[in-house]
């Protein structure tokens, strides 16, 4: 396993007890977060000793978890009272 893997590895572990994080996947490692766990998910495919077969059990939910989640359109936000999505971004006129 590479260090980037391992960093990413790591990431994933440091932030899981807290099911947030992703915030911080494109500006350390360059990748949208479907990205990032879909590679986390990749690299988990190919056998290693570096990883335990428990964490590597969490490490596949996590993956499967967060690849699992719609990705909101940044523009798009669904309306609560209407449970409609409206497009709150600003139109040229």
């Amino acid at each position: 396993m590479t260090p980037d893997e391992r960093a990413m590895i790591d990431f994933v572990l440091r932030w899981s007890p807290f099911d947030d994080g992703d915030e911080y996947i494109l500006p350390q490692f360059g990748l949208t977060p479907a990205a990032f766990y879909y590679r986390v998910r990749t690299l988990l495919t190919a056998p290693t000793d570096e990883i335990d077969l428990a964490t590597c059990s969490l490490l596949r939910e996590i993956c499967r978890t967060k690849l699992s989640r719609p990705t909101p359109h940044p523009r798009l936000k669904t309306s609560s009272a209407t449970n409609r999505i409206v497009d709150t971004g600003s139109t040229l006129e």
